[in-house]
């Protein structure tokens, strides 16, 4: 805990809610967030047009988007295409595994090639669909020569394939555990009100608050605890013990205010507490 508001009448403590956090997101954040950042920023939409100018004459634009195709990454254009070729490229990974490159390239009456369509995905060793790759060939080859059609639009799409929706299916999952865990992780507040003499004690979630108010009567008494571990460094905590009615079977509770290394720390909060509560602090060593 915190003191978030001070004065001469009242001490407000809460618990940090960044540390609540700290252990919750790097187990839920990074499943989260890695797989569909991975996916999303591979060309998963691709979009070739081929217009025909002129009888003999055929101009080809292919755009490619990230992000689920929100964002267009890049834009190829060629003039004068004569033809659409499929290629394909050994590679190695960091590995050192080999795989495939599968690619169409576009060719231009000057002889200029250009790759313009190419799967930016990894399947079975292979970058790329060949046969997909082999159809478009076929489709922009067949509209260049053998076809009147004033155009051509080919949709290359891998958004919904089940290698690229199964990090987003993963990562849905870590969310909704990422939102249960939220959910029953609790924040503790503590409010000390000298005019009322009052202690009221919150835990508050996502799902409900249980409130209580005890009396300065009901606190026993205010203990730090100092641990000595095995490497001789102390570690201390700042406790308040509460009494309870008698039908309670507990008969009394514990409420820590602070725990840490910083010693300093604890012994001032300690100090400004026992002086709104009139009651000294005691400490206890293990």
């Amino acid at each position: 805990m915190e003191i978030v508001q001070q004065n001469e009448k009242e001490l407000v403590l809460k618990d940090k809610l960044w540390i609540l956090l700290f252990f919750v997101f790097p187990s839920i954040g990074i499943p989260v967030f890695t797989p569909p950042m991975i996916v999303l920023q591979k060309d998963l939409v691709i979009k070739a047009s081929c217009q025909r100018v002129e009888p003999t004459q055929v101009n080809c634009q292919v755009d490619s988007s990230k992000y689920f195709g929100l964002i267009k990454d890049s834009s190829t254009s060629l003039t004068r295409v004569t033809e659409a070729k499929f290629n394909s490229q050994k590679k190695k990974d960091r590995n050192g595994d080999t795989y495939f490159d599968y690619f169409v390239t576009l060719v231009s009456q000057t002889g200029k090639e250009v790759v313009s369509l190419q799967g930016n995905s990894y399947i079975d060793g292979f970058k790329g669909n060949p046969q997909k790759m082999n159809q478009i060939v076929a489709e922009i080859n067949t509209f260049i020569n053998n076809s009147t059609k004033p155009s051509l639009f080919i949709h290359y799409d891998l958004r919904f394939k089940w290698k690229n929706l199964l990090p987003l299916a993963i990562s849905i999952t870590f969310i909704a555990i990422g939102i249960l865990i939220v959910a029953v992780l609790y924040l503790r507040t503590l409010i000390l009100n000298k005019s009322e003499r009052q202690l009221t004690y919150e835990e508050s979630s996502l799902l409900n608050t249980y409130t209580k108010h005890y009396s300065f009567v009901q606190i026993k008494e205010l203990i730090i605890d100092i641990y000595t571990d095995s490497d001789g460094d102390k570690f201390c905590s700042l406790k308040i013990v509460l009494v309870l009615p008698a039908e309670n079977q507990n008969h009394q509770r514990e409420v820590t205010l602070i725990k840490g290394f910083d010693i300093e720390k604890v012994k001032n909060l300690a100090n400004t507490v026992a002086d709104l509560i009139e009651i000294p602090y005691q400490e206890l060593s293990n």
